[in-house]
């Protein structure tokens, strides 16, 4: 490479390098929400725009509740139940990844008379099992309704006047999105237990209901959406939402922050205190903070000057040294040729048994110096060769053991059979 090609590169990472610096620090950024964040986490703790934060800190203020929980961890580890109050388990998520055990505690939680509250758009299926009959047509239609807007109402008397206007917002621009809804004609509950529809949209699909269930409460609701930041920093997302609240009875908040991610696959599950929290790359964090953003860029130009100055070799390339070659087959085959013209058919059977064993020992690692019964059924799993084939090739050994005199097609027979199982083994 030549004086004039370097001083071109070094003046093209210049260049890069000032215009990274006017986009990333000059350029005045128009911040519409609360950050550019737009995973939909759905994290009390989140103060982006898919986050809960807002609801969390209306919990907090709004005089309904008593205190307020966090679940960590699985629900019969944490969900705590005190007679003397009404407990609500409370959940705003996408999905609600519930385990069968966990659905089991929590509705032992609701017999005993406390409520729960979910808001997602994908109930667990074993959750929806325990109280209707048909759980796979409990939205309607089949297909969600695709929209960028939705008009939203309760079906309570003295809040039934009140629309409220919902858009969908992504990267500070209106989009488009799937809206769930209840199918009420296909909620058939088992036995005396009630359901009650509470909110709907101004088509009356309902996104919002309520079922009596033993001695406690169960509301569903079907777009989480509606609870989040950027819904509430609107006057009629933040009326919308208060308004859900006031139907659900008065008592202690227990947030369900685990079911938020799904812990099955997790090798430590239990007591992480995540809470379901979606966890960032190291590439994320980078780029969220300015300083490691420019420690990043510096170190990604220093890396291209030192590959362009540094790059040449130091020192004289160095040959590559020559593999040594394997000739232990060619050996066996010149050995074999030797017995075979010599007649000496018993030293080529021996020869044909001892890398027969070998074989076995080296694809299946199972080694015997007396092959029985047990050794015989082992090679066959492994080598998916019938038992009674493999078996064939060891009697054949056995019976030219103390044989000097072995006919051409004796030998020619062994030969085959093991061959057959060098073709046909895995």
């Amino acid at each position: 490479m030549n004086k004039y090609a370097k001083i071109g590169i070094v003046a093209g990472v210049v260049l890069l390098f000032v215009l990274l610096l006017y986009w990333f620090g000059g350029k005045e950024k128009e911040q519409k929400y609360v950050s550019d964040n737009w995973s939909e986490t759905y994290n009390p703790a989140d103060k982006g725009p898919y986050g809960t934060f807002v609801l969390k800190e209306l919990l907090d203020t709004a005089g309904l509740f008593g205190n307020f929980l966090q679940i960590n961890k699985k629900l019969e580890d944490q969900l705590e139940d005190d007679p003397e109050v009404n407990d609500i388990y409370f959940f705003v998520g996408l999905e609600n990844y519930l385990s069968y055990e966990s659905t089991d505690f929590l509705y032992e939680f609701v017999r005993n008379g406390n409520t729960v509250f979910m808001s997602c758009e994908y109930f667990p299926t074993d959750f929806l099992y325990k109280i209707m009959l048909d759980a796979d047509s409990v939205f309607a239609p089949a297909e969600p309704l695709i929209d960028s807007v939705q008009y939203f109402k309760f079906i309570h008397p003295s809040l039934s006047n009140k629309r409220y206007k919902s858009e969908f917002i992504f990267n500070n621009a209106k989009s488009t999105r799937a809206w769930y809804y209840f199918n009420m004609m296909n909620f058939d509950l088992y036995g005396d237990d009630t359901v009650y529809a509470l909110g709907e949209n101004t088509k009356g699909q309902c996104n919002f209901l309520k079922v009596k269930y033993a001695g406690g409460t169960i509301f569903l609701h079907s777009t989480p959406y509606l609870f989040t930041n950027i819904s509430l920093m609107k006057r009629n997302g933040f009326e919308y939402a208060e308004n859900i609240l006031k139907h659900i009875p008065p008592g202690r908040v227990q947030w369900d922050k685990y079911n938020l991610r799904n812990h099955a696959f997790d090798d430590n599950s239990e007591g992480d205190g995540t809470g379901g929290e979606k966890r960032q790359s190291i590439l994320q964090f980078i780029l969220e903070h300015p300083p490691l953003t420019w420690a990043l860029f510096v170190l990604l130009a220093g890396a291209v000057l030192y590959g362009v100055f540094k790059g040449k070799r130091m020192q004289k390339i160095i040959p590559a040294a020559e593999s040594k070659e394997n000739t232990s087959l060619g050996y066996i085959n010149t050995l074999s040729s030797l017995y075979q013209q010599e007649n000496k058919h018993y030293k080529l059977i021996r020869l044909k048994e001892k890398t027969f064993l070998n074989f076995i020992a080296d694809h299946y690692y199972i080694i015997s110096k007396t092959p029985d019964e047990k050794f015989i059924e082992k090679v066959s799993v492994k080598s998916q060769i019938e038992k009674e084939k493999i078996r064939e090739i060891f009697t054949l050994f056995r019976k030219f053991e103390n044989v000097e005199n072995v006919s051409d097609e004796e030998l020619i027979l062994l030969h085959q059979k093991i061959e057959y199982f060098y073709k046909k083994c895995r």
